[in-house]
């Protein structure tokens, strides 16, 4: 292993292989030199020789049929000295081009073409020889004239002369398009890209080559010299123009695989992809051996199973491109790096980079023949490598935002199954749809309703058969689905209906807002109130049957104690105080049980829907001083103050009924004595309501406020609903609870409102507005 490490690290020992191989050169040369200077001819035979050299070396690579002017120099020296001599000339010329092939290594670090193998060079070579020997031979066997001489010039049969043209551009065509298929090409393919070049530089030699032996023959070696230097300087133009041509070609097809494979990156966003897109645009456009892409994430780890080698880190850590060779390769240990193993003949490695940060490296690496990048493959690697970090990138941060949302989708899922699982606990029917009309939560109960399965209902469409068991007519449920597709959502509402099977159900809609306030559907609840009605409707029979009953006794109690009252004057009967107040006390307490009846009956009948309001018009302050009247005696009993204050001058006169205001503010004072402790005081006052409401003239507010604990906030929506006693301290209060919904009934019958406020003094304050008088249409 030792041995073949020392033998390799000569091989790449650059300065003392060039050494050599020039020393080499140089013997060979010289002793060129000593055997030509042998013989009179020695100056053109080292200038053919030359020429030769130069030309094999010039020639175009075997991709574009080994075209060069070795033809017309070995024409030439068939001409010149004669057929033997220039068969000689042209083997030891290959020979010598072949020990001086390293001089002309650097013509071919600018193009990006694979370098002519010597089984390549070989089958060239052989082709310029045959071709030289089986045209010259035949052209002497037709009396041709090699090598020419002074004399004979003039005398020059020219049809031998283009016959050796033709034939040998026919034979240096066969065997091109024979070596062609010999390195297992497509006939087709030569015909169509070098036939036309072989054969024009095939055929059209003998020109050249006869004006270069014509010009040697009359004018001497001086002449000759600028002609041979006249053949060098094309030989080396036609290399460049070549050489710039392939460039650009190879740049064209070069930019336009980047701006497809460019597009071809931004297509996917699927990571695998990515690098499979990015390997196969790197293999069509630059050829190596080995292609890997290693990634490293966000917490500086590799994305690989094992770390990579050291060159591949110095380019992460760096953030620098590393360009090495096996010229240089061996200087890595100064570096304390070790290359990787075998050593590459070239191995370049490109730092991938997204906002600042290294995310990879792209490392590519060449082995034997395979020579170092040039410096065009670094521009291309380079905007390769832009590309696919661009891509890489995104294709993260896809993968990122994919796991997140499948985590997320999962966790939605699994809210969606208990949320599920818990509107299916529910009795009541729950059934949402999206702003298209789709249902997207229905529970068994909502689904009983339209006798359904629920699971097969989700993401069907709500359409308007559904109406009827759902508490709708199809006009409705059609109207409702049209403006939920046009972002009209109606407001919230609750409906009673009957159901096909005799049930009453209560139906709730409600939109449904996402978390940024955007409406994303429709929920509507349903509740069987079948009992709670049936209960309702016992109660208000109980209620019915309890108010007539006790109506008969109060009123039979209240004729007694008045029969009793009169009985006692005519008697002349001189009654003690005490008997008067127990009889005026009796008086009073069945006359508020007697209101507390007819307030029962009132509920009823406008719960029933029945007008109990004999309104006409009236003034309220002065009724409000006959209750504060009644009402003085019980308020002196409790040590709290009570007053109304004295009316506005412009205080307008109402639409009402007196009886049954009268009650309302009997309940109002009554309840706010109640709660008003010892020492605490009860007010009241009036104030003009403006504006007035439609169709009324302007009517007042009145607002009674005492000094008790208030009402919390949370209790004012339900103080004025049945039964309901509200006390903040927890004492015991008199009364049924009643009396407060009387109060609301009453006000909204005479089209009125009232509302619970803070009393700003401590307290609460009970506000009622009522209209005026009607205006009347006289037209």
């Amino acid at each position: 292993m030792s041995g073949q490490a020392d033998k390799r690290h000569w091989y790449q020992n650059t300065t003392l292989h060039r050494s050599l191989e020039w020393l080499v050169l140089l013997m060979v040369l010289m002793a060129a030199l000593w055997a030509g200077t042998r013989t009179e001819e020695a100056p053109q035979l080292i200038l053919l020789t030359t020429l030769t050299i130069i030309t094999i070396n010039f020639s175009l690579p075997p991709e574009q049929g080994s075209v060069g002017l070795v033809p017309l120099v070995s024409v030439s020296s068939l001409l010149i000295v004669g057929l033997e001599t220039a068969v000689f000339l042209l083997g030891a010329s290959i020979v010598l081009a072949e020990l001086a092939r390293p001089l002309w290594q650097p013509l071919w670090e600018y193009v990006d073409v694979k370098r002519p193998s010597w089984k390549q060079r070989l089958m060239a070579d052989i082709i310029y020889l045959l071709t030289l020997v089986i045209a010259g031979k035949i052209y002497l066997e037709m009396g041709g004239q090699a090598p020419l001489v002074n004399d004979g010039i003039d005398n020059l049969d020219w049809s031998l002369l283009i016959i050796l043209a033709v034939l040998y551009g026919i034979i240096y065509f066969l065997l091109s398009a024979l070596m062609w298929r010999l390195m297992r090409k497509a006939l087709k393919a030569f015909l169509g890209e070098n036939a036309i070049s072989v054969i024009t530089v095939g055929m059209l030699v003998l020109p050249f080559a006869l004006l270069g032996s014509l010009t040697y023959m009359r004018n001497g070696l001086p002449f000759f010299v600028i002609y041979m230097m006249g053949v060098t300087v094309f030989a080396v133009v036609i290399w460049l123009s070549w050489q710039r041509r392939f460039i650009l070609q190879r740049q064209l097809a070069q930019f336009s695989a980047l701006n497809r494979t460019g597009t071809s990156l931004r297509e996917t966003l699927e990571l695998e992809v990515v690098l499979e897109r990015t390997q196969a645009l790197v293999s069509e456009l630059v050829p190596v051996d080995q292609f890997s892409i290693s990634l490293i994430d966000i917490e500086g780890n590799w994305n690989t199973p094992e770390k990579p080698d050291d060159f591949t880190c110095w380019v992460a850590e760096n953030g620098r491109l590393l360009d090495t060779d096996y010229r240089n390769i061996h200087y890595a240990s100064r570096h304390n790096l070790t290359p990787p193993d075998p050593h590459p003949n070239a191995w370049l490695g490109i730092p991938l980079t997204a906002v600042d940060r290294v995310i990879g490296v792209m490392v590519l690496q060449r082995h034997p023949p395979h020579q170092p990048f040039s410096y065009w493959h670094r521009q291309v690697l380079f905007a390769i490598a832009g590309q696919a970090s661009a891509a890489i990138e995104n294709a993260r941060l896809y993968s990122e935002t994919l796991r997140l949302y499948n985590l997320t989708d999962k966790a939605l899922a699994q809210r969606i199954k208990q949320l599920q699982a818990l509107v299916n606990s529910m009795q009541e029917g729950v059934l949402m749809i999206d702003t298209m009309g789709a249902i997207v939560l229905i529970n068994p109960p909502a689904a009983q309703l339209l006798n359904q399965d629920s699971a097969a209902m989700l993401t069907q469409p709500l359409h308007p058969p559904m109406a009827a068991p759902l508490g709708f007519s199809e006009s409705e449920l059609q109207s409702l689905l049209i403006a939920l597709q046009n972002n009209q959502f109606p407001s919230e509402q609750q409906v009673e209906f009957k159901t096909a099977q005799n049930r009453f159900m209560l139906r709730v809609e409600t939109a449904v807002t996402a978390a940024a306030g955007q409406t994303i559907g429709w929920l509507m609840l349903f509740r069987d109130i079948t009992e709670e009605r049936e209960l309702a409707e016992r109660r208000t029979d109980l209620t019915r049957m309890i108010v007539h009953d006790l109506r008969n006794p109060l009123t039979t109690l209240s004729s007694t104690i008045s029969l009793l009252k009169g009985q006692l004057v005519p008697a002349n009967v001189n009654p003690s105080d005490t008997i008067t107040d127990l009889l005026q006390t009796a008086d009073m307490g069945v006359a508020d049980m007697l209101d507390m009846v007819d307030s029962l009956m009132d509920i009823n009948r406008m719960e029933a829907g029945q007008d109990v309001v004999d309104a006409e018009a009236m003034h309220l302050p002065p009724l409000a001083e006959q209750v504060v009247m009644q009402l003085q005696p019980l308020a002196q009993e409790r040590g709290i103050h009570l007053h109304f204050a004295p009316p506005p001058a412009a205080l307008p006169a109402i639409w009402g009924d007196r009886e049954v205001l009268r009650r309302v503010l009997i309940n109002l004072l009554d309840n706010a004595l109640k709660f008003t402790p010892a020492g605490g005081s009860v007010n009241g006052h009036f104030r003009p309501d403006l504006p007035a409401a439609p169709h009324y003239e302007p009517g007042i507010i009145c607002i009674i406020e005492d000094t008790g604990p208030g009402i919390p906030p949370e209790a004012r929506e339900f103080v004025f609903d049945r039964f309901t006693r509200t006390n903040q301290e927890g004492a015991p209060i008199r009364g049924t609870g009643l009396g407060l919904t009387f109060c609301k009934m009453a006000i909204e019958a005479h089209n009125g409102r009232i509302w619970v406020e803070d009393n700003p003094q401590g307290g609460t304050q009970f506000l009622f507005s009522l209209p005026g008088s009607p205006i009347f249409d006289v037209t």
